[in-house]
C-alpha cells in the first residue's frame, strides 16, 4: 500500500493543475555567490596550527636520526677587505654534515644579525661568489656588506659548473632522492630543511651571533626552502624570496626534482604571516610568468595583507638593492 501511494503522488499533484518551474541558469547567479562567498570565507581563516601539522605530515617531517647536539667546525678559506671566509661541516645526524659557507664582515660591533643564503637548482654557495655571481649578484657578499653574517649552506644539486665534467652527482640526483625517501616516510625536502635547521642550531650558539635578528633569503630553489624553512622555523624573522613565487601547476612542470610543492605559495606565506616577508621577481623571469605570479600574489595578500612584492625589470635573478632595503628595516634592534 505505501509502494501505491508514493506512485500515485505526482499523478495527485498534477491533477491540481499546472506547477510553478523556471529556467535553471536563472538560479545559477545563485550557486556562484554561495561558492565565492565560501571561497572568500577559506581564504580570510588565519594560518592554523592544523596547515602546519598537516605540511609537516605531508613531508614527513622530522627526518629520523637527526642529532639533537650538532657540532660545527671551520675551516679558513681567506679574507678581503669586507669579510673573512670559512668553510664549515655542521655534523647533523650519523654520517651526515650540512656543509656551507660561512663570512663574517670585518665592520661588526657585537652580536651581529645573521642572514642564510640559499642558493637554486643547479647551483652552490661558491657560485655566488664568483665573478659577479652570476644571477645571484651580490646574494652572499652584498649581504656581508650590509654588515651581515652569512651561512650559505648547501643543497644537494647536479651544478650547471660540474656538468661537463666526470662529477658522480647525477642529474636525476634530486628526483631520485625524494623518490627513496618518500617510500621512507620522508622527503628530499624534509631532509634538506632539518639539514639547514640543525645547522642553524650550531651557528645560532656562536658568540658573535645575534640569535633574536635572523632572515632567510634564496633564489628559485633557494626561494623555495626560504619559504618552507621560515613555515617550520619560527626563528626566522624575516624572509626574502625571489623568483619562486607562481601557481602550483606551473611548479610541477618546472621544477627539477624534490617536489617543492607540497605547500602552495599562499599556504607558504599564511605560514610565515605576520613575519616580515618580501617576495621579489623579475618581470622578464621566463620560470615564473609575471601574470601567473600576479594571481598567486592575489591570494596570498589575504593572509599576509603587509607582505612586500617587488617587480624589476629583469629575469630570473636576485635584486639585493631590493632585498637590503627591506632587510635594514627588519632586522634592526
Amino acid at each position: 500500500m505505501v509502494r501505491c501511494a508514493i506512485l500515485l503522488l505526482p499523478l495527485a499533484l498534477l491533477a491540481q493543475g499546472p506547477v510553478f518551474e523556471e529556467d535553471l541558469q536563472k538560479s545559477r547567479p545563485f550557486r556562484e555567490q554561495g561558492y565565492r562567498q565560501l571561497e572568500e570565507y577559506v581564504k580570510k581563516l588565519p594560518a592554523a596550527e592544523a596547515l602546519r601539522q598537516q605540511f609537516r605530515t605531508k613531508i614527513g617531517f622530522p627526518p629520523p636520526g637527526f642529532t639533537d647536539k650538532p657540532a660545527m667546525r671551520c675551516e679558513a678559506m681567506g679574507e678581503d677587505s669586507i669579510a673573512t671566509y670559512s668553510r664549515c661541516w655542521v655534523t647533523v645526524a650519523a654520517g651526515l654534515e650540512t656543509y656551507g659557507l660561512y663570512l663574517v664582515p670585518k665592520n661588526r660591533r657585537g652580536a651581529t644579525p645573521l642572514v642564510v643564503s640559499l642558493h637554486g637548482g643547479g647551483g652552490f654557495p661558491e657560485m655566488a661568489l664568483f665573478k659577479g655571481g652570476t644571477n645571484y649578484h651580490d646574494q652572499i657578499r652584498g649581504a656581508v656588506q650590509e654588515g651581515y653574517i652569512v651561512w650559505a649552506p648547501l643543497f644537494v644539486m647536479h651544478p650547471f659548473r660540474d656538468r661537463d665534467t666526470s662529477t658522480p652527482i647525477p642529474a636525476e640526483v634530486r628526483a631520485d632522492l625524494d623518490l627513496k625517501l618518500r617510500n621512507a616516510g620522508t622527503s628530499l625536502m624534509a631532509v634538506e630543511s632539518m639539514k639547514v635547521i640543525r645547522s642553524l642550531d650550531a651557528v645560532l650558539e656562536r658568540p658573535e651571533v645575534d640569535a633574536t635578528r635572523v632572515a632567510m633569503i634564496g633564489l628559485s630553489y633557494g626561494g623555495y626552502y626560504a619559504l618552507y624553512i621560515a613555515a617550520l622555523d619560527p626563528r626566522v624573522k624575516a624572509v626574502v624570496a625571489s623568483g619562486c613565487f607562481r601557481e602550483a601547476p606551473l611548479v610541477r612542470e618546472t621544477v627539477m626534482g624534490g617536489r617543492p610543492i607540497d605547500l602552495t605559495s599562499p599556504q607558504q606565506v599564511a605560514l610565515i604571516a605576520p613575519r616580515p616577508l618580501q617576495i621579489q621577481t623579475g618581470v622578464k623571469d621566463a620560470a615564473a610568468p609575471i601574470e601567473s605570479v600576479r594571481r598567486t600574489l592575489a591570494e596570498a595578500r589575504v593572509h599576509h595583507p603587509t607582505l612586500d612584492y617587488q617587480e624589476f625589470d629583469g629575469g630570473h635573478e636576485w635584486r639585493g638593492d631590493i632585498a637590503w632595503t627591506f632587510l635594514r628595516q627588519h632586522l634592526r634592534k
